[in-house]
């Protein structure tokens, strides 16, 4: 989740009062700026008295938010995100069991060196289209020792044939609880599940 605040802002020579959103990629000032400004192309950031500054681009921009505030943003925007590998817990010291196609570039790099067989495994990867290749990869991650998570990535939006409510739905019938929940691309996302 992102962080948010209503306050003044100045973006080269304009000031005004705007709300201003920091996001895991973007950070966005409302009207009247309507701008965007990708976290990579962030650059010089710093807290001077009460304001967040930074440039973006051609852009100088200032966000008075507050000493507090300004030095929570300026983390925020310094420390980098979390790979995908990362965020689902694997790596080579906790190999994933892959079921499914991975047909994603972003997965296909996290999964890089970091997949193995059942009986190497920590947790299962999911990748699903349907509750009939949902049901497959479940008999395979049972493979895993009791305990195991199972990462399951579905289609992403409301028209995913079949996304997050389907594969909640059908989970919790069979006694999964999901804990986590991690964006993978701009079509898939994840979800951790795990018995009980």
């Amino acid at each position: 989740m992102g962080l948010e605040a209503l306050c003044i802002c100045r973006v080269d020579d304009e000031t005004a009062e705007a709300k201003a959103l920091l996001e895991s990629r973007e950070m966005i000032l409302r009207a009247p700026f309507r701008r965007s400004f990708p976290i990579a192309s962030i650059r010089d950031v710093r807290v001077e008295g009460e304001g967040l500054h930074f440039n973006a681009g051609d852009s100088a921009v200032a966000l008075m938010l507050g000493e507090a505030a300004a030095a929570k943003w300026a983390k925020k925007i310094l420390t980098p995100a979390p790979s995908l590998a990362g965020k689902l817990g694997i790596g080579h010291a906790s190999l994933a069991h892959v079921t499914g196609a991975v047909t994603d570039a972003a997965l296909a790099e996290a999964l890089d060196g970091h997949s193995g067989p059942a009986e190497a495994a920590k947790l299962s990867v999911a990748i699903v289209g349907n509750a009939a290749e949902l049901d497959a990869a479940l008999a395979e991650h049972a493979l895993l020792p009791q305990g195991s998570h199972i990462w399951v990535i579905h289609g992403k939006g409301t028209k995913a044939a079949f996304g997050d409510n389907a594969v909640r739905t059908h989970m919790r019938a069979l006694g999964y609880r999901d804990s986590k929940s991690s964006a993978v691309s701009e079509a898939f996302s994840a979800t951790r599940y795990s018995l009980g």
